[in-house]
């Protein structure tokens, strides 16, 4: 239930309360007219960039106005791409964001968490000119990152108990984990995922990133054997599309001829039994599920790739002679030596490898890939000087700034924290949403302003959680010795989903999109279920009543002035100040009843479009 004094607040908040209602409309159902285009969904997706543009300009344009700078710095290889082909094609930008708008927005991209008070206002205070860089080095350097992007990471493999096990997620998170933490670099962080074994059932932290390969189990005629060129049919098509940004989900099944000219230029010419030559490098790799114990081993004892195998989840294959075969390079493995870490060298020494990751990693800062989308690249359309045939474009927005990243990620080692400062320390990343003047649709592909982005389910629970300073504290216990763990306090802080078993946190989670590691990936997108659960959501209400430790109880009991009171629910919830008809409102709420006042307030800020929003 909302505070009890909700319909007459409602009433008066009716202009300050700017809830967001997104309909699914707002982000692109593209029309289907043939089982085709169903069949291949994945492949024709709808247009990011005009969605990405239209989400923006309706956000920003209820957003408190910045007054931010028109005069930007050239800051590096980004800002020289992007504002000198702005130049050149006479595009105007916004201008850079305030420093409450940067540093909340440093805070979720690199952490997934929203500044507390205290951050915000050392940041806010400091007269230091570098301390924007300061910021994005502390950021960096902070466990908070590592969990935020160890929980990414481990969307993006889809590591959930239901496919390795219990035990298998936990270790496979804690070596996730100790990978960012001590800046393993990127390719060799891939090597060992593409090239690890477990010989046995007993866990080992050798055996740790097997988990990715197990993940991707096909079970053969019962649910502890293994379908050999189904698994590894379906390691090609995942590692191809997370590490190389390459999706070969249609060739494992037919070859392009006949189904992909309106598709993918490259794969077009591409066979079956090209992909079989590619899956034949984990030909010898036998994943077994051991029964009734939540584990596995994988060995490479298997016989090799049988074009004549039997499937369960693709097209009867014809038989054929293949060899081990790179399909990117059309480099052969050699046989007297293990096929995996050979596959695991030609993918990461690849520069595609190089540029598919800063695509992927880019759009979690910018909100819109250079390439769309990111796992659909079309390696025909890369080469501004080797252009397709009409009526094809060249695929990449600005293929010069992705090579340019691409080279410079390879160049630094494959840093993850090294690419991540570069683009948060460009003039780029930091320009305001908002634009002065009229903006054209053309202008998207320049990122002459910064595109507004939903909070993801993780992000919105956790600044709700911060905002109250009400934290789930979720127990936890080792599943194997079951001991108690520490808490968790932020929902980042576990290594799946099911690791949390809180219903109302759930509910939340699962209406912003929260990814359903064992069969699809997050849902983006804005809905109406979105605002009227934050609105009605006890997880939301619950935390803002004055009582306990909240924050509104804190603030209420202490001997605070009403105008302090308003100023800090401010800064904790939408890491800004009023404005000054908000802190009039809210002051004349306070006056009446400083306990319902704080409480209605404070939901009301919740409900906030800026606080849903990453802008």
């Amino acid at each position: 239930m909302m505070p009890a004094t909700v319909s007459r607040f409602c009433t008066r908040l009716a202009l300050m309360v700017a809830v967001v209602s997104l309909s699914a409309s707002s982000f692109g159902a593209m029309p289907r007219d043939s089982k085709f285009d169903k069949d291949h969904a994945d492949l024709k997706a709808p247009n990011l960039e005009k969605e990405v543009s239209a989400l923006t300009e309706q956000v920003a344009s209820k957003l408190p106005h910045s007054g931010g700078s028109t005069n930007v710095a050239i800051r590096n290889l980004i800002d020289q791409h992007l504002f000198g082909a702005m130049r050149v094609a006479k595009i105007p930008h916004a201008p850079l964001t305030t420093d409450h708008e940067f540093c909340r927005r440093a805070y979720l991209d690199l952490t997934g968490r929203i500044p507390t008070v205290a951050q915000l206002e050392s940041f806010i205070t400091s007269d230091d000119p570098a301390k924007r860089d300061k910021l994005i080095n502390q950021l960096l350097g902070s466990p908070a990152w590592v969990d935020h992007w160890a929980y990414w990471f481990e969307d993006l493999f889809r590591n959930c108990a239901n496919r390795i096990g219990e035990p298998t997620t936990k270790h496979f998170d804690a070596w996730v984990r100790k990978s960012l933490a001590d800046g393993k670099p990127y390719d060799q962080f891939v090597r060992e995922l593409l090239t690890a074994s477990a010989p046995s059932s007993v866990w080992s932290p050798d055996s740790a990133p097997s988990a990715f390969l197990a993940r991707w189990h096909v079970a053969g005629d019962t649910m502890y054997s293994d379908r050999l060129e189904d698994t590894s049919d379906e390691i090609i098509v995942q590692s191809a599309r997370i590490f190389l940004g390459v999706n070969y989900q249609c060739i494992s099944c037919h070859g392009g001829k006949g189904f992909l000219e309106k598709v993918n230029v490259d794969l077009v010419p591409k066979t079956r039994r090209d992909f079989w030559a590619m899956g034949a490098f984990f030909g010898k790799t036998r994943v077994r599920i051991v029964p009734f114990q939540d584990r596995f081993t994988i060995t490479d004892d298997g016989e090799g790739y049988d074009t004549k195998g039997a499937s369960s989840v693709r097209l009867r294959r014809n038989g054929g002679e293949v060899h081990p075969t790179f399909l990117l390079t059309g480099e052969k493995a050699d046989l007297s030596k293990p096929l995996r870490p050979q596959f695991a060298r030609m993918l990461t020494e690849h520069p595609q490898f190089a540029r598919a990751t800063v695509n992927l990693i880019w759009k979690q800062f910018f909100g819109v890939g250079i390439v769309e989308p990111v796992d659909n690249f079309d390696l025909a359309r890369q080469d501004p000087a080797n252009p397709p045939e009409a009526p094809w474009p060249i695929q990449p927005t600005n293929p010069e700034l992705l090579n340019a990243l691409a080279a410079q990620f390879a160049k630094d080692g494959y840093d993850l924290r090294k690419l991540m400062r570069l683009i948060t320390e460009s003039s780029a990343y930091q320009l305001s949403s908002r634009f002065d003047g009229e903006w054209k649709e053309s202008y998207t592909p320049y990122f002459s302003r910064h595109y507004v982005r939903l909070l993801s389910a993780e992000q919105v629970h956790d600044a709700i959680s911060e905002a109250t300073l009400v934290h789930g504290n979720y127990k936890r216990r080792d599943p194997i010795y079951g001991t108690e763990l520490k808490p968790i306090r932020y929902w980042t802080e576990a290594s799946t989903p099911e690791q949390i078993n809180h219903g109302e946190a759930k509910a939340l989670m699962h209406t912003f999109g929260m990814a359903n590691r064992e069969q699809f990936d997050r849902q983006p997108g804005g809905s109406i279920l979105q605002a009227m659960t934050l609105m009605n959501s006890p997880f939301v209400s619950s935390r803002v009543k004055a009582d306990g430790e909240s924050r509104v109880a804190q603030l209420v009991r202490s001997d605070k002035t009403d105008d302090q009171i308003v100023e800090q629910l401010y800064l904790a919830t939408l890491s800004r100040p009023p404005l000054p008809q908000e802190k009039q409102q809210a002051l004349e709420w306070l006056s009446e009843n400083r306990r319902t006042g704080a409480e209605d307030l404070h939901w009301a800020l919740l409900n906030k479009l800026d606080f849903v929003f990453n802008y």
